[in-house]
């Protein structure tokens, strides 16, 4: 973020889950974003807004019933003060997410290590469905299989399953900013296996993969139900969070009508997280 530039703080607002704001928003040029309990922050350059951006704005907050407030601020590097504040996830003593910064951690207790560039716009390990997705994952055997990573965010997932064995991931998201961060991630954690791509929908090869990944929401979880289903290969894995827990149940019977029976249910503060196999 350029100091010397002048910014524009907009707090948004919405009946959607800020992961999902933050999609919305990311395809305009705000600089970074943060999250808290009231929705979500972006942070606007002066000098990129214009007509033609704030037209699109308003499009997509009439679109997806998002309103706004807007607040001039001084100038602040919110990037490096939110990096500042950045503190390691721990999921039991199964995996460690930390950032590259941090290299006075103890990691030998814990049976595999993640080291991330965190970014704002892009999760981090702290949310309570990254904790319970990966939970999941501790209890699957990943050696030699196939893995999709839907709504891949940093790729802490991809890089995971590359680490416990996987011999080929691919990592979808709907931000090409996401899948360079992606990129960048693997290259930091010497994984190989993993392969980036942009795109909003599952549209990739029937009945291919082993282990299918989905930590999004519930609408686009509804949406791709049937192509995530039938990208599973039989006997295969499917792991799924996102959803709040009153909306559990219609996502369970939404994927139990695509072919998948529901073997493992958890919860973590207000979310869930769901294991399916397919038959």
């Amino acid at each position: 973020m350029d100091l010397n530039k002048k910014f524009r703080k907009y707090s948004f607002k919405s009946g959607w889950d800020n992961d999902m704001m933050i999609a919305f928003l990311s395809q305009l040029s705000f600089d970074s974003f943060e999250e808290d309990e009231d929705g979500v922050t972006g942070y606007l350059p002066e000098d990129k807004i214009d007509d033609a951006l704030e037209n699109a704005l308003n499009d997509i907050c009439s679109k997806y019933n998002m309103t706004f407030d807007i607040e001039e601020i001084e100038n602040k590097n919110w990037n490096k003060e939110w990096e500042s504040s950045f503190e390691p996830v721990a999921i039991k003593d199964f995996c460690l997410i930390k950032a590259d910064f941090h290299r006075d951690i103890d990691t030998s207790n814990f049976e595999y290590t993640i080291d991330i560039t965190p970014e704002m716009t892009f999760g981090t390990g702290h949310h309570e469905t990254t904790y319970m997705m990966i939970d999941l994952m501790s209890k699957i055997a990943m050696e030699n299989k196939t893995v999709l990573d839907f709504g891949a965010g940093t790729g802490v997932l991809s890089i995971l399953a590359e680490k416990m064995g996987a011999k080929s991931i691919l990592a979808i998201d709907i931000d090409p900013i996401a899948v360079e961060n992606i990129e960048k991630n693997a290259i930091r954690n010497n994984c190989t296996k993993i392969t980036a791509k942009e795109g909003d929908k599952a549209i990739v090869d029937k009945f291919y993969f082993n282990i299918v990944l989905a930590n999004i929401n519930r609408n686009v979880l509804e949406e791709e139900a049937q192509r995530l289903s039938l990208a599973l290969r039989k006997g295969g894995f499917m792991l799924l969070s996102g959803i709040l827990v009153e909306d559990k149940q219609r996502i369970i019977s939404l994927y139990e009508n695509n072919s998948m029976k529901l073997m493992k249910s958890i919860d973590k503060g207000k979310w869930s997280a769901l294991k399916f196999v397919a038959y």
